[in-house]
């Protein structure tokens, strides 16, 4: 495919993340109701007291989709008609999104937020700008180059699995337990679980789901790339992560909590796992995802919540990151899912390959 003709990467993107803002804005979706004020009032509402964490965390929520706009668009457009038009999509879903924000009781739109989103928007389309005119240099535009081909399917694996490291980011109870639906349907079974049998079970799940996903990842990849190096940097990154959510939203004692004997045991054969199977054909790591998604799914919902985990999930303290929080578990849960819609255009798209 001509890079001229643009990156699906950077299309998907772009779409996955505006989606994700709303949601997080729109946070909990409940509790509409008209309270006599007009969807424009936030124009004329200036907080009293506004906190420098939260201008910051509105800007740092809108800089990536001014970048992703930007990218998105060039080179079909201008890089700099690309860079204009960035800060005016951030400002007309923000304003959206602000007054949508007027029926929720929950949520308080004002200026301060709008302003703060476009000043976000407007930086990151400034950084893609930034990026575009020294891309053609050096090692990290080689190894693109090399390494990733940008084609509908490989952009779609890839924001697969970007999607699941950032659902790592909620602490489920299982390591990497995505799929779970305890919030919304409750536990499948009441079987009480001996601490040794949980322990196996969170092997399991932990081992087939970062199998899974990082197979995914994989499978974006050219032949070039240096597929066992970036395989071990994606156990790494999902590690780290992992680790990140833990000191942000538990006390500081809490730190490695997560990392429970059988999630040692997952994270090892899972990890063995995908580098055993670096080299194996796109049709058949297909194949593989699908299996290791739908019994980490399967088992990590039949299975009950870690009552050993429970016990310190309840000094879990999201505060400010409420909506955030949110958002990951709805990604945690939806990943599976997500896969599975993911599969039938991956398995045309092998079917066509010669």
């Amino acid at each position: 495919m001509s890079r001229a003709r643009g990156s699906p990467l950077a299309r998907g993107l772009c779409a996955v993340y505006t989606l994700l803002i709303v949601y997080a804005t729109l946070h909990p979706f409940t509790g509409w109701r008209d309270r006599g004020l007009s969807p424009f009032a936030w124009l004329d509402a200036w907080p009293r007291l506004v906190l420098p964490f939260d201008l910051g965390l509105n800007i740092a929520a809108y800089l990536p989709l001014g970048a992703f706009i930007v990218w998105a668009a060039w080179p079909r457009m201008m890089l700099g008609v690309a860079v204009l038009i960035a800060p005016i999509g951030g400002a007309a879903l923000s304003a959206a999104l602000e007054s949508l924000q007027t029926y929720l009781p929950s949520r308080i739109p004002s200026l301060a937020d709008f302003a703060t989103n476009v000043v976000g928007a407007a930086l990151g389309a400034l950084l893609a700008a930034v990026v575009v005119l020294a891309f053609g240099r050096g090692f990290a535009a080689r190894a693109y180059r090399n390494w990733f081909a940008d084609t509908p399917d490989q952009a779609r694996a890839l924001i697969l699995a970007g999607l699941w490291l950032f659902a790592v980011l909620f602490p489920e109870s299982i390591l990497f337990g995505h799929g779970s639906l305890f919030a919304w349907v409750g536990p499948v079974t009441g079987y009480p679980f001996t601490p040794a049998e949980f322990s196996r079970v969170e092997s399991a799940v932990t081992a087939a789901s970062l199998f899974a996903a990082g197979s995914m990842a994989l499978r974006s990849l050219d032949a070039a790339a240096p597929r066992l190096f970036l395989a071990l940097g994606f156990v790494a990154m999902a590690c780290a992560l992992r680790t990140l959510s833990q000191a942000i939203l538990f006390p500081p004692d809490h730190l490695w909590a997560w990392l429970t004997p059988g999630a040692q045991r997952g994270l090892a054969v899972g990890t063995v796992l995908l580098l055993a199977t670096v080299a194996l054909p796109r049709p058949m790591r297909l194949v593989l995802i699908a299996i290791a998604v739908t019994f980490a799914t399967v088992t990590v919902n039949f299975a009950p919540p870690n009552p050993y985990y429970l016990a310190k999930v309840q000094e879990f303290n999201p505060g400010r990151f409420l909506n955030f929080n949110g958002l990951t578990q709805l990604v945690s849960a939806a990943w599976p899912f997500l896969v599975a819609l993911y599969l039938p255009f991956a398995l045309a798209n092998d079917t066509r390959a010669p």
